[in-house]
């Protein structure tokens, strides 16, 4: 169901290897004493006299939200369905009352945090019906349980390791491999299960060695298959918002074993895991807008790991948008004001992973064209950086088959002056797709996942013959164009995602050195004739003009000037009401639609210049 292309197996097949007959020799008898997770005792001394700048506003920060939380109100957990969001509030709770208390020694965090981690104890279970509740819940108690050890009674320490030996460990066992289950997969939970399960069986691992044991020497064996999908350059297959979910429980399981038995085991060795923080930066647009493609999740968090990247690879530049969004964190707290960035529950674990003498400007300059191969090809073209009115354009490869995954190969987004002209809609609501009755975490080719308009192919800037869907079996690797006159480009090999359809499909995309960008489909039919539709989605109104189109949004304009070898039809659709059930409303939203009637065996070019201007001030 989810596949690793065969570069990327081979890669990891390597590495797999090399992991087996290392996990074999832990020994978790060998344990340091309470706290060893994350840091030690003496770790957490030196953080009391880490006084630079930033570390002073990530004190102060975690002491203001410490003392929130001392008066917040008790959690309630459900008693049947999902834990989720609880499990990962209490989780946020424990590491800053903790982290606090380690810091100021003032016994109201810890009594806060005792109350915390003493009601999740008592759960019945962690709900291991959707494991990645037991994996944040087995993260939360190891922590605390690790971080408090020497404050907490006997009995309190027997309930924690009691829970999370019958509430995590052992359930975890229960979930085969082999079959497509987070054990072996090569996708978000995958990291998360192992990261927040290994950091459990850390914490009580002097009383339950074997279990200990077995639990950490599977996530070393498994992890592998999630670290593949980072090779060769970085890129995430399931978007930005599960590249910041799995890959923070990737460092959490990285510096777990790190500070627990004195090494990684290589899991941040992977080809491309230690790039995938540049992957993080290229995906921010000049308006601050993520490529926001597969089940993308709209959040405005700040982003922990970025500083463990920073320190990891000695690259200053990657910590500086983090910097910012914890200055922002800081002047709120003292300020008493709300934030504009929403604080990440991982954030107290910064100042752990900062490192001073990163402070100050870097010199590296980042590149303004991007290209990621491997298990998602993407590029990414910008005219510059630091600047908001820069041209923008990414536009995705890969395939449907992948989880959360969307029916949008080939599809793009774009911005100029400031405006997001070509969109993506990012996710539907799990629950109302539930309700509907969709399988949702199917990924075949006649799925009812793909009758959802964000996710199939109604709702992306592709290409479409006979309205059929694309294949979901079908792979769109990228490369690089020449650059001769100044131009940035990538060309998207489309032909399998249509090879029922279409005998070749390409799709080239050029930006040009005056901030216009050029958009180039090229397909060929078989043995009958199709009708071919062009898509593209905006927020914009959009009039047409004798060349083509004009969109204007925000007293800005984007022309759009179309060339076709056949003779075309434009078609602006109103999408911003939901078709079906599980369909969320779109408002604002229109869809451009160019057909095109291409006779048989017949090659048929398309190609749309899209050049920004300004618009007359007080239109839309």
């Amino acid at each position: 169901m989810r596949r690793i292309n065969s570069i990327v197996r081979v890669v990891w097949v390597v590495w797999l290897g090399a992991y087996v007959s290392a996990q074999a020799q832990i020994d978790v008898r060998t344990l340091p004493a309470h706290p060893r997770l994350l840091a030690n005792a003496a770790r957490f001394a030196e953080l009391k006299t880490q006084n630079d700048t930033v570390s002073q506003r990530l004190k102060i920060y975690i002491q203001h939200e410490a003392e929130r939380l001392l008066t917040a109100p008790e959690i309630v957990y459900p008693t049947t369905g999902f834990k989720f969001s609880q499990m990962r509030t209490v989780q946020g709770r424990i590491i800053t009352l903790a982290m606090n208390y380690r810091l100021t020694g003032d016994k109201r965090y810890l009594n806060r945090a005792r109350q915390e981690l003493v009601q999740l104890a008592a759960l019945p279970d962690w709900a291991p019906n959707h494991f990645l509740d037991v994996g944040e819940g087995a993260l939360a108690a190891g922590i605390g349980l690790d971080w408090l050890y020497d404050d907490l009674t006997p009995d309190e320490r027997n309930q924690l390791t009691q829970a999370i030996v019958k509430n995590a460990l052992l359930p975890s066992l229960n979930v085969a491999e082999g079959n497509g289950s987070w054990v072996d997969g090569d996708f978000n939970w995958t990291q998360v299960c192992h990261g927040g399960l290994t950091v459990g069986a850390l914490a009580i691992a002097e009383r339950e060695p074997e279990l200990a044991t077995k639990i950490i020497n599977r996530a070393i064996k498994n992890v592998p298959h999630a670290g593949a999908v980072y090779a060769p350059d970085g890129a995430y297959p399931e978007g930005p918002s599960y590249w910041s979910y799995g890959t923070t429980f990737h460092v959490l399981l990285i510096e777990a074993l790190r500070s627990a038995l004195g090494k990684s085991f290589g899991l941040e060795q992977f080809p491309g895991f230690l790039k995938t923080a540049d992957y993080n930066l290229q995906m921010v647009g000049p308006s601050g807008l993520d490529v926001n493609y597969s089940d993308y999740h709209l959040e405005t968090q700040n982003e922990p790991i970025m500083l463990w990247f920073a320190r990891e690879t000695q690259r200053p530049d990657l910590a500086g948008q983090e910097l910012a969004d914890v200055n922002t964190l800081y002047r709120a707290a003292v300020s008493n004001t709300k934030s504009s960035v929403t604080a990440n529950r991982h954030t107290p674990l910064e100042l752990l992973w900062w490192k001073p003498e990163l402070a100050g400007q870097s010199t590296i300059t980042r590149p303004r064209h991007w290209t990621s191969q491997g298990v998602l090809s993407m590029a990414v073209m910008r005219s510059a950086w630091q600047d908001p009115a820069a041209t923008f354009v990414a536009i995705k490869g890969g395939t449907p088959n992948h989880s959360h995954a969307h029916m949008d190969v080939g599809s793009f987004v774009l911005e100029a002056d400031g405006v997001r002209w070509a969109i993506d809609l990012g996710t539907e609501s799990y629950d109302r797709m539930r309700a509907a009755k969709l399988d949702l975490w199917n990924y075949s080719q006649n799925s009812t996942r793909w009758t959802t308009f964000r996710v199939g192919p109604e709702g992306h800037n592709i290409l479409r013959f006979d309205q059929q869907p694309q294949q979901v079996d079908g792979n769109a690797g990228i490369s690089v164009l020449p650059g001769t006159d100044g131009s940035l480009g990538n060309r998207i090999d489309l032909t399998s995602l249509y090879r029922h359809q279409v005998a070749s499909v390409t799709r080239s995309i050029r930006l040009l050195p005056d901030r216009s960008v050029r958009l180039d489909d090229v397909w060929t039919t078989a043995d009958r004739s199709v009708t071919a539709s062009w898509q593209w989605l905006t927020r914009a109104s959009v009039s047409k003009t004798p060349r083509g189109l004009l969109l204007r949004q925000d007293n800005q304009s984007l022309e759009l000037l179309l060339s076709a070898s056949e003779p075309y039809t434009v078609v602006i659709d109103d999408v911003s009401q939901p078709r079906n059930r599980q369909d969320s409303a779109n408002p604002g939203v229109s869809r451009i639609v160019v057909q095109l009637q291409t006779p048989a065996q017949t090659t048929t070019t398309l190609q749309v210049r899209m050049i920004p201007g300004r618009a007359t001030v007080g239109q839309k």
